[in-house]
């Protein structure tokens, strides 16, 4: 069930978490007998974002099924200054931690739209989805970035937040 309340408990244990939360709503949905679907991880590239990339493939391959790497452009080009270097960054990334999963396919998506929006459309064919609790664009001090706190309130798919490593 969409639209989780500004005040509720799910968020804040995501905004307090040191780690990986997961959130799981709604009711459950079997896996279909064909392809499953796919984990999808929100990533702007940066090494903020790492440990929700590491975290999603680890939930891909545990799941014996594809990732999703979702790079959106809209939200970051104003910080980082060019498309390319966005691009750049997010490949890089992408392929350092896949290292670690090789048997897990990779399908990259860059978007020239928002964060919020890519990740709305590719939480329609998702069995899960999973974001860093902020990016690098987030204001000093906030336990969660706007993104993660759009996926958290809309998302469909259960979501888990990587707030960085355990402390």
């Amino acid at each position: 069930m969409p639209g989780l309340p500004m005040g509720s408990v799910s968020i804040q244990v995501a905004a307090e978490a040191r780690g990986r939360v997961v959130v799981v709503r709604g009711t459950w949905q079997p896996v279909p007998d064909h392809a499953p679907l796919p984990v999808v991880v929100g990533t702007d590239g940066s090494p903020e974002s790492a440990s929700a990339v590491a975290f999603a493939l680890e939930e891909a391959a545990l799941r014996d099924t594809d990732l999703i790497a979702v790079c959106a452009l809209a939200d970051e080009a104003g910080l980082l200054g060019t498309a390319g270097r966005i691009r750049q960054e997010f490949e890089e990334l992408i392929a350092r931690r896949q290292r670690d999963h090789p048997g897990v396919n990779v399908r990259r998506q860059v978007s020239e739209g928002s964060a919020r929006a890519a990740l709305r459309e590719a939480d329609a064919a998702a069995q899960m989805i999973v974001v860093g609790a902020r990016g690098r664009g987030g204001i000093e001090g906030l336990p969660l970035g706007s993104v993660s706190l759009a996926v958290l309130t809309s998302a469909s798919s259960p979501v888990g937040v990587h707030a960085g490593d355990p402390a």
